[in-house]
């Protein structure tokens, strides 16, 4: 009883352990993201503009400090100037010797380059980002073209199978034996049933190259078996105003917000080199300690002593560049670059314009061409019943049969690829715009 028991349990853990996993698009999409290489480095990207936002933010505000220290061994020396060691041999015992020192540098008025500087390393943030935008729609766009796809061929492969399975029930009935059959009617089925076996080597072999290229864009392991959530079905989105999707196009497109934050910091750079050409305003200061016990301290004002020593002091600086050309040249070069990008911010605004109404105006032709497709598929539907129908009355009407069951494969599969432009044309379209048509 207790094997029994125990056989029954492994035997229903086998089971449930071989059943397939069930993904779904966001799912797949979520792990796309997750095991991206690109994605990886775009997030290395971002935190490294904010280690310099960092740096921007610290050199804006906090002062730049500097410590400094050493240790080691110096010769003794006992006395002063008015009384000198009296051993004159040169050979001296060493004692040891420390120093340190600490120096700040607080700037107090920069005529607004630091701050033009912090504000170029936040739009260098801020391009980051949507870098790794782009590059994230980029794989949820790839993703939705192998899910669509697999779908696809899931569709078409069960057809074939379908079609074949049907088409292979006549062919006892549609021989030559059978004087009411015509001569060719054989000869035409066979053809039909070679060209369906055929086509569905052909389809399988597309799935399973869909289904790999899947799982190498997810990170899935090729030996994991997975069903998709979904099938293909009319999309049936309604859609904003084209007005609309082109202000959502300006907000949301990752290249535009890239563009946006570079050419803001390409500004702040210009009004940072422009600031150079004026003094910086600073305060400065620093201690300094150091001591060695085998020698005399002098506190003499006027011996310099750098072995017993402790002072410091602030003071207020000013620091004043006088390279006007080479200044000049860092002016010329940051207002070069900024004119670039703005000149590429009208070719760019212009081309998401055109990208957005190209990608609308697909959809809207591929919703037209599903509903097209519909009523095909229900017109053969009812040639080949009506071919049926016709033929149990009277056999050797078999060539309207196979013509109608022809006519129904061919619309069966026009459906289905219909279907797929339709997803995909959504897809764009939500490209086009950076983002979900009806969030």
């Amino acid at each position: 009883m207790y094997s029994l028991l125990t056989g029954t349990l492994l035997l229903c853990a086998a089971t449930s352990q071989a059943e397939p996993a069930t993904y779904d698009l966001p799912t797949l999409i979520d792990r796309a993201l997750e095991h991206n290489a690109e994605i990886l480095e775009s997030r290395a990207k971002v935190a490294e503009a904010r280690a310099t936002q960092r740096q921007a933010r610290g050199a804006f505000v906090l002062p730049r400090l500097r410590l400094e220290s050493y240790g080691g061994l110096t010769p003794d020396a006992k006395g002063d100037v008015f009384n000198p060691p009296s051993d004159t041999s040169g050979v001296r015992a060493l004692g040891p010797f420390a120093r340190a020192q600490l120096e700040f540098v607080q700037p107090l008025y920069t005529f607004g380059r630091l701050t033009h500087l912090h504000r170029a390393a936040e739009a260098g943030v801020s391009a980051q980002q949507a870098e790794l935008a782009d590059s994230r729609g980029e794989i949820i766009h790839q993703v939705k073209e192998l899910y669509y796809g697999i779908l696809l061929a899931q569709d078409l492969t069960s057809l074939a199978r379908r079609l074949r399975d049907e088409l292979a029930t006549w062919e006892d009935e549609v021989t030559l034996d059978n004087p009411d059959i015509p001569v060719s009617a054989p000869y035409k089925l066979q053809l039909a049933l070679l060209e369906l076996e055929n086509r569905s080597a052909q389809l399988e072999n597309g799935l399973r190259f869909a289904r790999s290229a899947l799982v190498w864009k997810t990170g899935l392991s090729e030996a994991d078996d997975f069903v998709l959530a979904d099938e293909l079905s009319p999309t049936d989105t309604a859609l904003p105003s084209i007005e609309e999707l082109h202000s959502r196009g300006l907000q949301q497109r990752p290249e535009w917000r890239h563009l946006q934050a570079g050419l803001a910091a390409r500004h702040a750079q210009e009004q940072a080199a422009r600031s150079a050409y004026y003094p910086q305003v600073f305060l400065s200061g620093g201690i300094r300690y150091a001591v060695a016990p085998g020698r005399t301290d002098q506190h003499n004002p006027f011996v310099k002593d750098e072995f017993n020593l402790f002072n410091g002091g602030v003071f207020l600086g000013l620091r004043q560049s006088f390279e006007w050309d080479m200044l000049g040249a860092d002016l010329d070069k940051a207002r070069a670059k900024r004119l670039q990008l703005e000149a590429l911010q009208t070719t760019a605004a212009q081309g998401i314009r055109v990208d957005i109404r190209r990608a609308y105006d697909e959809y809207h032709a591929s919703t037209r061409e599903v509903a097209t497709a519909l009523k095909a598929r229900n017109l053969t539907r009812e040639w080949l019943q009506l071919a049926q129908d016709e033929y149990e009355l009277e056999p050797g009407s078999v060539k309207e049969l196979v013509s109608a069951f022809e006519a129904l494969a061919a619309s069966e599969e026009s459906y289905y690829r219909a279907l797929h432009r339709d997803h995909l044309a959504l897809a764009e379209l939500e490209r086009a715009i950076g983002g979900p048509v009806n969030p």
